[in-house]
């Protein structure tokens, strides 16, 4: 059989992003504060931007709002450092130092932040211009602890995170040791690596620090030498080098202006209904200047006129692109909260106990977009609600029990803290205990499950809370 060369045409969908759309999700994933930087920035570098003279574009009347919401405000941090002092039994002070500030300062401390530690290391490196965005990004993601905000896959897009990977291997090599991760286990891991632990014996330090450290502050150091599979001797020596290092790497660095979270939203009940709004006082009603539009047909036909005309549609074209994409992730914001409003319900009427379980892609097909977009309009944003300002991204839980359960992962965790308070004067529940009361409530939560929870609600074992 013979082949002959012939040509064929085909069709096919391709999408490609253009940069208007890649600022468009950067757009949605950036918290209100960092907008209001954002546009403050463009006002001061695009000329066709216009802001009313009424605006107050400063911090202090954020601060001021802030501190009059002094009792709902929240640390949007993963940092758990509250009873990770006691683990080292003494010797080293973990309560958070006083670092209260006047906000309404603005004015760039004499002492190096951590951040711009970090960044004047990230400059030394050798990097195209989109790792070295990345690497800023992910610096700027990073709190006091040097602990990351949010989930780095949450704040950058497809294409930049091809470039994760390698930056976070390079920003495990800065200074201070240990920054650029999870939280305060993954650090002290990341801080024995470094220092050269390796094989069996970083094996066995995982295991102290992720799930032994509890029994080693109980004095219950045979459990746990027969836990790790080494004797007490050899125990003895792993945790005196886990007291070398330090959960909490960037505390001696300047904690830089106070942040305070301004919630993006406002869900309350009112007269027995639930009200939606959003916070529109706090991003200006931008608007295209029409003096700087008018200029571009008074400049004539010279060479020079022409450069000036390019350089006026530019900045007109860059001006509408932003009010177009600040219009399109304030959209986004509130058909997101009009699907949370109707999926959460019970929890805005009842508490938290009453989360539903509900995911990021069932909202996305309710109102149309990507999984992914969810996700980014979801990340560091706040809702005011009657229980507090929390995170959108708090309502989005999965079931817990069995299939087709209803009760979600918060709800479980919010009951067991209920549990726990209602058992207050008493003596201590085991998690076992808890499963079981659960389990009479109607819901199935298995033991370990319940000690997975426990911890996330930084809640001692029974036999820890026993002595207190």
């Amino acid at each position: 059989m013979e082949f002959s060369p012939h040509l064929s045409l085909s069709q096919k969908q391709q999408l490609k992003l253009s940069p208007q759309l890649l600022q468009s999700f950067e757009l949605m994933a950036l918290p209100l504060a960092e907008l209001q930087q954002k546009i403050k920035s463009e006002i001061e570098s695009n000329p066709a931007l216009e802001l009313p003279s009424s605006w107050d574009f400063s911090y202090e009347r954020f601060a001021q709002q802030s501190q009059q919401k002094e009792s709902s405000k929240v640390d949007d941090t993963y940092s758990d450092s509250s009873s990770y002092g006691s683990d080292y039994g003494g010797g080293y002070d973990y309560e958070a130092s006083d670092r209260q500030q006047k906000f309404m300062e603005n004015a760039l401390s004499e002492e190096e932040t951590l951040q711009e530690h970090l960044l004047s290391q990230l400059g030394c490196e050798s990097l195209s211009e989109e790792e070295y965005t990345v690497g800023q990004i992910l610096i700027t993601n990073i709190d006091a602890n040097g602990f990351f905000l949010e989930d780095p896959h949450d704040i950058l897009t497809s294409q930049q995170a091809a470039h994760l990977q390698k930056l976070l291997k390079i920003l495990h090599q800065f200074e201070p040791a240990g920054v650029a991760v999870k939280d305060w286990r993954e650090s002290l891991i990341l801080q024995a690596t470094l220092k050269g632990l390796k094989d069996e014996d970083l094996v066995h330090f995982k295991a102290l620090v992720n799930g032994n450290l509890e029994l080693m502050r109980a004095g219950k150091q045979s459990q746990v030498a027969k836990n790790l599979g080494i004797d007490e001797m050899e125990l003895d020596a792993l945790y005196s080098f886990l007291k070398t290092l330090t959960p909490f790497p960037g505390q001696g660095f300047a904690s830089g202006p106070q942040q305070y979270v301004i919630p993006d939203l406002s869900i309350k009940a009112e007269d027995g209904e639930l009200v939606l709004s959003m916070n529109n006082s706090s991003l200006p009603d931008l608007r295209v200047s029409a003096d700087f539009e008018a200029l571009a047909q008074d400049l004539g036909n010279t060479d020079e006129a022409k450069k000036a005309q390019q350089y006026i549609q530019n900045q007109l074209k860059s001006a509408n692109s932003l009010i177009f994409q600040i219009q399109v992730r304030n959209q986004t914001l509130y058909r997101l909260a009009q699907v949370l409003l109707v999926q959460q319900r019970d929890f805005f009427l009842f508490g938290p106990q009453y989360i539903k379980p509900l995911t990021q892609k069932e909202v996305a097909a309710q109102i149309g977009v990507h999984e992914t977009t969810v996700s980014r309009i979801s990340t560091a944003k706040w809702i005011d609600t009657d229980w507090g300002i929390i995170s959108v991204k708090k309502l989005f839980s999965n079931a817990v029990g069995d299939e087709g359960a209803e009760l979600s992962k918060q709800a479980a965790k919010e009951t067991i803290r209920q549990i726990l308070e209602e058992h207050q004067g008493q003596k201590a529940l085991s998690d076992q205990k808890i499963s079981d009361i659960l389990k009479e409530r109607g819901i199935s939560v298995a033991r370990r499950t319940v000690a997975k929870y426990r911890n996330e609600l930084n809640i001692d074992p029974s036999f820890i809370r026993g002595t207190n």
